[in-house]
């Protein structure tokens, strides 16, 4: 490859990941941000009180308008298991990352 479009193409490469880890760290502030809030919800779905509003809404003992997404079990759950996946493909993408940098290029052909 020219020497020229070899360094605009690294240019290029740099600039967007760039642009994307500094997209991708203001995501994870948020993230990071509201884990306490989270702790919150997933307490409260695996406690006694979630089941005693469970039954009051099975109950008709609760506004029909009331959102209560949380009371719908499979919302909740959800939201749990992708709180849980997301931690995962974290992991992963963090060890993947941290290889390159001790291993710039790994076993590229």
């Amino acid at each position: 490859m020219d020497r020229v479009k070899n360094i605009e193409k690294m240019e290029k490469i740099m600039n967007d990941h760039e642009a994307l880890l500094e997209e991708v760290n203001e995501v994870l502030d948020k993230l990071e941000a509201h884990q306490k809030d989270y702790a919150k919800f997933s307490a409260y779905y695996s406690s006694e009180e979630w089941f005693e509003d469970f039954e009051a809404m099975n109950n008709g003992e609760l506004p029909e308008d009331l959102e209560a997404g949380i009371l719908s079990e499979d919302g909740a759950y959800d939201v749990i298991g992708g709180q849980f996946q997301t931690a995962v493909r974290l992991i992963e993408l963090a060890n993947m990352m941290l290889q390159e940098h001790t291993n710039p290029g790994g076993d590229e052909e």
